[in-house]
C-alpha cells in the first residue's frame, strides 16, 4: 500500500477517535490520546511492508516509548504550574526523550520485550500515582478551530514518514517514533491557554492510563505478530490493550481518591 494512503487512513482514524473523545470529557480524551491511535496503524503498515517479525521488533520500541510518555506527562504537569506552554512542552519532551534513550540502551539485548514492558508499567504506575488528584469542577472541552484537523494531519504525516523511513531507522526506533505524543502535545498546548491546571491534570491522568494500555498493546502485538500474522495480532493486541487501560483506570482511581479525601477534610477542618 502506498505511503500516502497510509497517511490519509491514519489521519481519518485519529480524527474519528478525537471527535468521539470530545463528547465525553478531558479524562477520556486523555485516555484516547494515550492509547495506540497512531501506533496501531503505523505498526500494521510496517508489518504489511516489512513482515511480522520486523513489526514485532518495532513494537518493542513502542512499548519502551510508553514509559517515556508517562514521564512526559508527569514533567508536563509539574512544569505547567510555573511555565508557559512552549517551555513546558519543551521540558516534557526533553525529559521523555532522555528516558527513551535510556530505555533504548536497556532493551537492546535479547530480553528487550520483557524489559520494555516492565519499564513501561513501572514508570506508568509511578507517574499515575505521582500525578495529583484533579479538583472538582471540570470545564467543557473547547477545541480550537482547526485543531482536530491539524492533529489528524500531523498523525497522518508521522505515519507516512515512518512508512518511508522505516528501512533506514531500524525496527526499534521506528516503533518508538510511532508512539510519539503527537495528539497529547497538540491538545496540551491548547489546554494550557484555555483551561485550568486541574483540567490539564485530568487529561494527563487519562493519558498516562492510556500509555499503560498502549504498552500492553505493544507487548501483545510483539509476541503474536510473527505467529498469528499482522491482522489477527493487531486485533488481539487492541482488545487486550484496551481492557488493560480500563482495568488500570478503575483500579488506581479509588486509591487516588482515597488519598485526596483526607487532605480535603483537613482543609475543611482548618
Amino acid at each position: 500500500m502506498d505511503w500516502g494512503y497510509k497517511a490519509v487512513l491514519t489521519a481519518m482514524t485519529v480524527a474519528a477517535v478525537l471527535m468521539m473523545a470530545q463528547l465525553f470529557g478531558r479524562r477520556l480524551a486523555g485516555l484516547v490520546a494515550g492509547l495506540p491511535v497512531i501506533t496501531a496503524p503505523s505498526l500494521l503498515w510496517l508489518a504489511l511492508e516489512q513482515g511480522g517479525a520486523y513489526a514485532a521488533h518495532c513494537a518493542i520500541g513502542s512499548a519502551a516509548a510508553c514509559g517515556a510518555g508517562a514521564i512526559f506527562a508527569l514533567i508536563y504537569e509539574r512544569a505547567a504550574r510555573r511555565h508557559g506552554p512552549l517551555l513546558t512542552l519543551t521540558l516534557a519532551l526533553a525529559s521523555g526523550g532522555a528516558v527513551a534513550l535510556l530505555l533504548a540502551l536497556l532493551t537492546a539485548g535479547s530480553f528487550g520485550l520483557p524489559l520494555a514492558l516492565l519499564s513501561a508499567c513501572a514508570l506508568g504506575t509511578f507517574a499515575l500515582r505521582a500525578l495529583p488528584a484533579a479538583p472538582a469542577g471540570a470545564q467543557p472541552l473547547r477545541p480550537l478551530r482547526g485543531q482536530l484537523l491539524l492533529t489528524a494531519a500531523l498523525a497522518g504525516v508521522v505515519s507516512g514518514v515512518l512508512a518511508l523511513a522505516a528501512p533506514w531507522l531500524g525496527a526499534f526506533w521506528a516503533g518508538l517514533l510511532a508512539a510519539l505524543p503527537i495528539i497529547s502535545s497538540a491538545v496540551l498546548l491548547h489546554q494550557h491557554v484555555t483551561a485550568s491546571h486541574g483540567d490539564r491534570q485530568r487529561f494527563l491522568q487519562g493519558y498516562t492510563t492510556g500509555q499503560l494500555g498502549n504498552a500492553v498493546f505493544a507487548g501483545v502485538f510483539a509476541s503474536a505478530a510473527a505467529s498469528l500474522g499482522p491482522s489477527l495480532a493487531m486485533a488481539a493486541a487492541l482488545a487486550v490493550g484496551l481492557a488493560a487501560a480500563l482495568a488500570v483506570r478503575h483500579t488506581l482511581r479509588p486509591a487516588r481518591a482515597a488519598t485526596a479525601a483526607p487532605a480535603a477534610g483537613q482543609l475543611a477542618g482548618s
